[in-house]
């Protein structure tokens, strides 16, 4: 092959796999590997570009700096290579880099010729080659079987190369130096010093980004492993709720039954808290049949059970139990609505949702605090808002509030699960409606609710 058409190709492709190496970054900046072997494509682009640019002419400071950046640049891959693999970014990098600069340096400066300084270049990159061969194999016995993966044996293959190349460019030279010179260079000298090299360069960083590559793979199904098995954890804690629940709590609701009938025949004062232990049984049981028509993942959804449903009336039902079963706060609930509107949902469903946004509104907000829950239509829709006085949501969770076991950073120590608004969410979106929440200017928080509805008046 032509010399100058092998150097050319080895060029070309350097300066391609450096424009790669450096792209890793915006794949991937939050990885430290990914920051390194994107400064080593850095290093090794910009070294390339001044070696060419300055291969013709007489050896001086450029091409001094050219030669250190693709060192450089080959350091810096052995060091992201240490971080991929889980141990520390050795200091020694830096010192290698020095060092090398240091002795390049010296020998432009005692006019050294073209072997004596492809001796240092090339004993150097064995040094970097053989310490990433290092870092592999040291990987690859420490991993399991199943961990040693093809990425793996790629990138060794292609060390080898590299290092096999150069050992057999020093050794030549030794005995026929004028077989490596730019000017006088053979065939054979061709191969060892471009072509080897060229495929050992495809092979190696080809592997780099394979071996991150396999290591998202194994990521990714590592953590839908997690997924599914905290699905099936799910499910089969519904199942077994589904059936187990309806029994304790008959059990209580029978035991209230006697309670009543005795307070009944004694003549005692116990009636408001009886009232309220068996409402709070009903709203137990309600959460528990919503719960299990929403189902335990968004797709699941039990099919509605629509009726038509007089807002206001619907509405002031709900705010009468929720101040009853909130009584020890004395909450002050008020409703304000235009109009009777009629609208088509699951009352059982809608009813859980409102309770819901009531509880939250009394438990955040202060003892006796207010909250306004307020009916109105615009456009076709059905709009209820509940106002409250409680600390407010911080703008950057408005949204984050609805996923699941989320909870905001006012909560404090207030009891609850997270589950709450994203079970409001669903209902409402089953409904074909949506809800947002906002902070309001003098302090609190709006939850908005719009739902379609049937244009019907009583």
């Amino acid at each position: 092959m032509d010399p100058l058409t092998a150097s050319v190709a080895l060029s070309v492709t350097q300066l391609c796999i450096s424009a790669i190496m450096a792209g890793t970054y915006f794949a991937a900046p939050v990885e430290r590997c990914t920051r390194f072997w994107a400064m080593s494509g850095l290093l090794t682009g910009m070294g390339m570009t001044i070696a060419l640019l300055n291969a013709s002419r007489p050896a001086k400071t450029l091409l001094a700096l050219g030669n250190i950046g693709l060192f450089a640049g080959c350091v810096v891959v052995w060091m992201g290579l240490k971080i991929f693999f889980g141990k520390p970014a050795t200091r020694w990098g830096y010192l290698l880099i020095a060092l090398f600069s240091f002795l390049f340096v010296v020998m432009l400066a005692n006019d050294a010729d073209f072997t004596a300084r492809s001796y240092l270049v090339s004993a150097s990159l064995i040094l970097v080659f053989v310490l990433c061969l290092q870092t592999l194999l040291t990987s690859v016995a420490e991993a399991s079987p199943a961990k040693r993966s093809f990425g793996r044996g790629m990138a060794i293959s292609g060390l080898l190369l590299l290092t096999g190349a150069h050992i057999v460019r020093i050794a030549t030279s030794m005995q026929a130096p004028e077989l490596f010179r730019p000017e006088t260079i053979s065939h054979f000298g061709a191969v060892v010093v471009y072509l080897v090299p060229l495929a050992g360069t495809l092979l190696f960083f080809s592997a780099l980004l394979l071996l991150y590559f396999e290591r998202i793979k194994d990521n990714l199904l590592l953590s839908l492993a997690a997924k599914q098995e905290a699905l099936e954890t799910q499910i089969r804690f519904v199942d077994m709720f589904s059936h187990e629940y309806r029994t304790p709590l008959a059990v209580i609701r029978t035991n209230l039954d006697i309670l009543e009938s005795k307070d009944q025949s004694s003549g005692e004062r116990l009636a408001p808290n009886l009232t309220k232990m068996r409402r709070a049984v009903l709203r137990l049981v309600e959460v528990a049949e919503t719960a299990l028509s929403v189902g335990p993942t968004p797709g699941n959804e039990v099919e509605l059970r629509r009726e038509n449903i007089v807002a206001p009336d619907f509405v002031r039902a709900i705010i009468e139990e929720a101040s009853l079963l909130w009584s020890e706060r004395d909450p002050q609930l008020r409703l304000v609505h235009a109009d009777a509107v009629v609208f088509s949902g699951d009352r059982r469903l809608l009813k859980t949702a409102l309770l819901n946004l009531l509880d939250n509104a009394i438990k955040y907000g202060p003892r006796q605090g207010s909250v306004m829950v307020e009916l109105s239509v615009a456009d076709g829709l059905l709009i209820l808002t509940v106002n409250d006085e409680g600390p407010g949501i911080p703008e950057q969770e408005l949204t984050l509030v609805f996923g699941k076991y989320f909870r905001g950073s006012r909560t404090g120590f207030i009891g609850g699960s997270g589950v709450g608004l994203y079970l409001v969410q669903r209902i409402v979106s089953q409904h074909g409606g949506s809800i947002c929440l906002s902070n309001r200017p003098t302090g609190g928080t709006t939850a908005t609710i719009t739902l379609p509805f049937s244009d019907r008046r009583d």
